[in-house]
C-alpha cells in the first residue's frame, strides 16, 4: 500500500495507459480522481475502482481548457482534501504528412499534449506549493509524472505534431523540476514507445507494423502492465530523491544517454 492516504489525479484515465495507471495507484491505497473526455468510460473505470474496495470519483472535461483543468483539481480537493501525485497523460494523435498537416491537427494534439499538461500543473501548482512552504524540510511535497514518448526523443514520421508535443512535454518536465525544487515537488516523465493500446492499433496492424516492431531491441510492443510500474515507481517515495528525468521504458526502442 505504496500511496495510502495520498491523492491522485491521472488525466486521460478513462482508458488505456492511464485507466491501467489509475487502477494501479488504487490497488496501492490512493484515492484516486479518474479524467477524461468520455464520460462513460470514465465512469466505468471510477465504478470498477470503487468495485474493488477502492476511493474514486470521475471527472469529465478536457484538460485543453484552463477551466477545466482547474475544476479538476478542485474536485480532487474538495472529495478527498488535498492532491499528492498528478500524471499528465491524456494525449491525442492527428496523423498527417508534413506538407499534408491542417492547422486544426496541429492545433487539437498540442492543445491537449502539451498545454494541458501546462493547465493542469498550473492548477495543481497552490497546493502543491502550499504545502512546500509549510513543510520545507518535507522529502516531498508533491509530484508531477508527465507522460511523454520515444517520438519526443527521437522524431517520428508522419505525426510531427505528436513529436513536437512529446518533445515539449520534456521541456516542461525540466523546466517545473527546476522551479519547484526548492519546494521539494518531484517533476518527472515516463517514455513510452509502442504500447498496446487503441491509440496505437494501427501502426501495429498496418504494413508499417514490422518495421516499427524491428526498432524495439527487446523484440515486442509493451503492454500496459509493462510500463505502469514505471509511473508508480516516480509517484512514490522511492523516488523522492530524483527530479528532472526522464525515465525511458520502450523496451529498447530508444536507447541513449
Amino acid at each position: 500500500m505504496k500511496f495510502k492516504d495520498q491523492v491522485v489525479i491521472v488525466t486521460g484515465s478513462g482508458r488505456g495507459i492511464g485507466r491501467a495507471a489509475v487502477i494501479g495507484f488504487a490497488k496501492e491505497g490512493a484515492q484516486v480522481v479518474v479524467n477524461d473526455v468520455d464520460e462513460e468510460e470514465a465512469w466505468n473505470t471510477a465504478q470498477e475502482i470503487r468495485e474493488m474496495g477502492g476511493k474514486a470519483v470521475a471527472y469529465v472535461g478536457s484538460v485543453s481548457s484552463r477551466s477545466s483543468a482547474q475544476e479538476l483539481v478542485d474536485v480532487a480537493v474538495k472529495e478527498f482534501g488535498t492532491v499528492n501525485v498528478l500524471v499528465n497523460n491524456a494525449a491525442v494523435t492527428r496523423p498527417a504528412m508534413i506538407h499534408k498537416m491542417t492547422e486544426e491537427q496541429w492545433d487539437t494534439v498540442i492543445d491537449v499534449g502539451l498545454k494541458g499538461v501546462f493547465n493542469c500543473i498550473q492548477a495543481v501548482s497552490p497546493v502543491f506549493i502550499d504545502r512546500g512552504k509549510q513543510n520545507p524540510d518535507g522529502l516531498s511535497n508533491g509530484k508531477v509524472i508527465n507522460v511523454t514518448s520515444v517520438a519526443g526523443l527521437t522524431g517520428t514520421v508522419g505525426q510531427i505534431n505528436y513529436g513536437a508535443m512529446k518533445s515539449g512535454v520534456v521541456g516542461i518536465t525540466m523546466s517545473t523540476a527546476r522551479e519547484w525544487g526548492r519546494y521539494r515537488i518531484q517533476s518527472n516523465a515516463v517514455a513510452f514507445g509502442v504500447v498496446e493500446t487503441r491509440m496505437t492499433e494501427t501502426i501495429r496492424e498496418d504494413k508499417f507494423a514490422d518495421t516499427y516492431k524491428s526498432k524495439i531491441t527487446l523484440g515486442r510492443f509493451a503492454t500496459v502492465d509493462d510500463v505502469v510500474p514505471g509511473v508508480l515507481f516516480l509517484g512514490s517515495n522511492d523516488a523522492n530523491y530524483i527530479t528532472g528525468h526522464v525515465l525511458n521504458v520502450s523496451g529498447g526502442y530508444y536507447i541513449g544517454f
